[in-house]
């Protein structure tokens, strides 16, 4: 019969691998036939499985059948998280067919010894299974003795083991790396591994191994070897024949060793532990020489999963040269092979690849809870091997972090040598202690803490700190403060939790009753309300008028004990003498400006001082904000006050003028001054009814900033206090009130009062010393008119008009400073001409409240303009 073309291949093939036979042996010619008789059957057998194509289905039903076995759920589960790491290596690669094979294999009824074995011992295991004895001796299937020395004899005398180049068919040789020429023989046989013979398995477990003894491997180096050299690799140490390459960062076989693809494809698998190894003891000796607490903390589980891993790499090592008892068909006599290297290493592989990306997170990070944040993303993965090992890691790399927060939040002492916690410490003024000595550090912030729960944090500790610096509270800090039995394990976000909103209550509870009880925090506040911002009418009354009289003598420069005067005498006139004197130690009269030298009472303002430690709760921004609007105030108080007493002067002053008129008339005395004073009685009158005018304005003005604005904030400040808040509650209610008082007063970011009647202020102190001017003029018009002929007169008469040069001189706002030739004229003149500005500039600003939008402000134009005086002249 002649030979096919599959069978000529089917025999290149099996020479390929067995050798050329011999001549005239007639038995491995007749082995050789049924090997190629049990290829060409599976080759020609085209069976395709009926099962459906799909990779889902075939997961599937091997979850069921391993689920069904009683192994549990667990197995089921690592079966789908293998599948997925299969489809994750080569995401495009059809493993239908893979998966499909291992389940036909893993339920087929036929041993995989016959699966893999020729049809002609196919016979002979069936024949042992129905209990017939296989003599191994007298089996013609058997091969020689000792085929280890028999293909060491065949090596040595130059006669290719593999047979001839041309006797391997295109493709092999490409398989076998290319190499065709006679290879070093690998030892495999029992007497080379130092067994005794009576450890000998079976005869009919030999003929099982036919094949795999005689099979050749294609690689230079032996498998006991390698196996040596990847020892050495698993623990980050170059081989013999695996080097580390430190172009491509991995260890890698030496080009010049001839390895098949399969066993280099194994040995560069196993190679990736010994890079990972490498990477992981690099960054524990960098942390061990100059790393930061978190780090180290890191490193410390880090190195007792090294330690583990080492046992691990002990063991193989223990049992490379341990020969089993018996060998299955295709088992190696090794006691250790790549393939049970790889198995028993799966699971340490993983455990390394997760902390050599832990690793490389932590150190993209600038350490500290970013090295707690980057282990809590692991935490949070699907893969229960991966939060089991993530959580492991979190809990040791966490202690430092726990311990510096239970001293945070218990004794409020930050004990963080490295800066590494969310919370840092600053250098900063005395008077800034509650608002700029801690901050919050947002990128040090492990993830697992809430925005809230920081917050709180931050609070507990600085009120502890604050209570027992600046508040001299350290007894209550140590005995009656938070305590917490969390210092073992805090990083349960639930029992943090719970501990952190109940010490947060606690803490600020105690804090808001030092400041209100001890060092009375609303008394004060209550007290800059009266008195800064002139809510007590008679302290304010009483104020003006002393400094009225202090502004009418000299123009000498104002020393500081004459402002302590002033201030002593005003309290002395009010009420404000029955006041807390902590309260009225605060109280300071001073300069707007420090430092000018040529000060007056002009720049005198009023200013609140207060003592540690409510001048580290209230931020000095507020303070100042208070001082701008209480010196804002307090010119408005003062014009307001010299026009009422211009006001008095003036009704007193119209009444002795009638007085005058009425005595002449009776007296029949001829008036020779009516011409000149005709144009002194019109401006007078004017001047009388423009003061009104101003009174009232001005007085509208001041009701609405101390009832609608002053008062109106006071109440919503003290509504939103009333309940249990922290300070920086109660700071934030508190600036707020400042904000509004100093957003209508001073226009904060938009015109306010100030702006708005600044022109208005420089208009009436003109009117007030034109006014005074004009009454000046009169009553030396009268006094000429009343003095008579004569040379006393003459020379009386003389001393007056020096006097009236002298203070036009020194008072005239408008003209050069020299006499005018009608000085009655000029003076009229100059009142007409500010009443008339003065009106102007009160329907300027009533244009630009009238726009606005609020209520009160409105109002506040119908009460300036309530008899329609403004509105009618428009």
């Amino acid at each position: 019969m002649e030979s096919s073309e599959l069978d000529k291949t089917l025999h290149k093939y099996i020479d390929a691998f067995l050798g050329v036979p011999a001549a005239n042996d007639y038995d491995e010619s007749g082995r050789r036939d049924g090997l190629a008789h049990f290829f060409r059957d599976i080759a020609s057998s085209n069976i395709a499985p009926t099962a459906l194509r799909d990779e889902s289905a075939i997961i599937g039903e091997m979850q069921k059948r391993v689920a069904g076995s009683g192994r549990g759920t667990r197995s089921a589960l690592q079966v789908s998280r293998l599948c997925g790491l299969l489809q994750q290596q080569n995401p495009g690669f059809n493993w239908w067919p893979v998966l499909y094979l291992l389940l036909e294999c893993s339920t087929s009824a036929v041993l995989p010894t016959i699966a893999a074995a020729p049809s002609s011992y196919i016979s002979n295991h069936h024949n042992r299974a129905h209990g017939s004895r296989y003599d191994s001796r007298t089996s013609p299937m058997l091969p020689p003795p000792q085929p280890g020395l028999h293909s060491q004899q065949r090596h040595d005398l130059g006669i290719p083991r593999y047979g001839t180049p041309s006797a391997i068919p295109h493709g092999m040789s490409e398989f076998a790396g290319g190499n065709t020429t006679a290879l070093p023989a690998q030892a495999y046989s029992r007497g080379e591994l130092g067994n005794s013979a009576s450890n000998a398995p079976p005869p009919e477990e030999q003929s099982n191994a036919y094949l795999h003894r005689n099979l050749p491997t294609y690689d230079d180096v032996s498998e006991a070897a390698l196996l040596q050299d990847l020892i050495y690799v698993l623990q980050g140490i170059d081989g013999t024949y695996v080097h580390w390459n430190s172009m491509t960062s991995s260890y890698t076989v030496n080009p010049e060793v001839k390895l098949s693809r399969p066993t280099r494809a194994m040995v560069t698998l196993l190679s990736e532990l010994g890079g990972l190894t490498r990477d992981i003891q690099s960054y524990i000796s960098e942390v061990e020489r100059d790393g930061r607490l978190f780090e180290q903390s890191f490193c410390t589980e880090l190195k007792v999963e090294m330690s583990t891993y080492y046992k691990l790499v002990s063991e193989i090592e223990g049992r490379l040269f341990k020969v089993p008892r018996t060998l299955r068909p295709g088992e190696s006599q090794l006691g250790v092979t790549l393939r049970r290297m790889y198995c028993w290493t799966t699971e340490a592989r993983q455990k390394l690849r997760l902390m050599a990306t832990a690793i490389a997170k932590v150190q993209e990070g600038s350490g500290g809870g970013t090295v707690l944040s980057t282990i809590s993303t692991l935490v949070d993965d699907g893969d229960p091997f991966i939060q089991t090992f993530a959580k492991r890691l979190l809990k040791t790399a966490s202690a430092p972090f726990n311990h510096i927060l239970v001293s945070w939040v218990t004794d409020g002492e930050l004990v963080d040598p490295y800066k590494e916690f969310f919370i840092r410490e600053r250098e900063s003024r005395r008077d800034m202690f509650w608002s700029e000595k801690y901050t919050v550090a947002s990128d040090m912030i492990p993830v697992h803490i809430s925005g809230d729960m920081t917050r709180k944090i931050f609070q507990i500790g600085r009120s502890l700190n604050f209570l027992r610096v600046a508040c001299d509270d350290a007894q209550w800090v140590a005995e009656g403060g938070p305590r917490t039995q969390l210092t073992g394990d805090i990083s349960d976000t639930s029992d943090l939790e719970a501990f952190v909103y109940r010490s947060s209550s606690m803490v600020n509870e105690r804090l808001m009753s030092v400041l209100r009880d001890k060092f009375d925090l609303m008394g004060h506040i209550e007290a800059i309300r009266r008195y800064l911002l002139f809510e007590q009418g008679d302290f304010a009354l009483a104020l003006m008028e002393v400094l009225e009289n202090q502004m009418d003598r000299s123009g000498r420069s104002v020393m500081a004990h004459d402002l302590s005067a002033v201030l002593s005498s005003a309290t002395r006139s009010s009420n404000a003498q029955h006041e807390n004197p902590d309260r009225l130690s605060a109280i300071v009269l001073t300069f707007q400006e420090e430092g000018t030298k040529n000060r007056g009472w002009n720049e005198v303002t009023l200013t609140y001082n207060l003592t540690a430690p409510l001048s580290y709760v209230i931020p000095r921004s507020t303070m100042r904000q208070y001082f701008e609007v209480s010196h804002f105030l307090l010119r408005l108080r003062r014009i307001e006050h010299s026009l009422h007493t211009i006001w008095r002067h003036q009704m007193t002053e119209s009444r002795a003028y009638l007085r005058s008129e009425e005595l002449q008339r009776r007296r029949g005395t001829a008036r020779d001054g009516d011409k000149q004073a005709d144009p002194l009685r019109q401006a007078m009158r004017q001047s009388s009814i423009a003061c009104s005018e101003m009174i009232q304005f001005f007085h509208q003005v001041q009701r609405y900033i101390a009832l609608n604005v002053i008062e109106g904030a006071w109440g919503e400040f003290i509504e939103s206090t009333k309940e249990e808040i922290d300070i920086d509650s109660w700071n934030d209610a508190h600036s707020k009130y400042v904000d509004v008082i100093h957003e209508v007063v001073c226009g904060g970011s938009g015109p306010g009062f100030q702006r708005n009647l600044s022109g208005i202020f420089e208009t009436t102190l003109r009117f007030i010393s034109a006014v005074k001017e004009l009454y000046n003029e009169q009553a030396l018009s009268a006094r000429r008119a009343a003095s008579g002929a004569g040379a006393p007169a003459k020379e009386n008469r003389e001393s007056l008009s020096e006097r009236l040069m002298r203070l036009r001189t020194s008072g005239n706002l408008f003209g050069s400073g020299q006499a005018a030739a009608d000085p009655a004229a000029e003076h009229a003149s100059q009142v007409r001409s500010t009443i008339l500005r003065f009106k102007e500039q009160v329907k300027d600003i009533m244009r630009v409240l009238s726009h606005n939008t609020t209520s009160d402000l409105q109002f506040l134009v119908v009460t300036i303009d309530f008899n329609g005086t403004y509105t009618a002249s428009a």
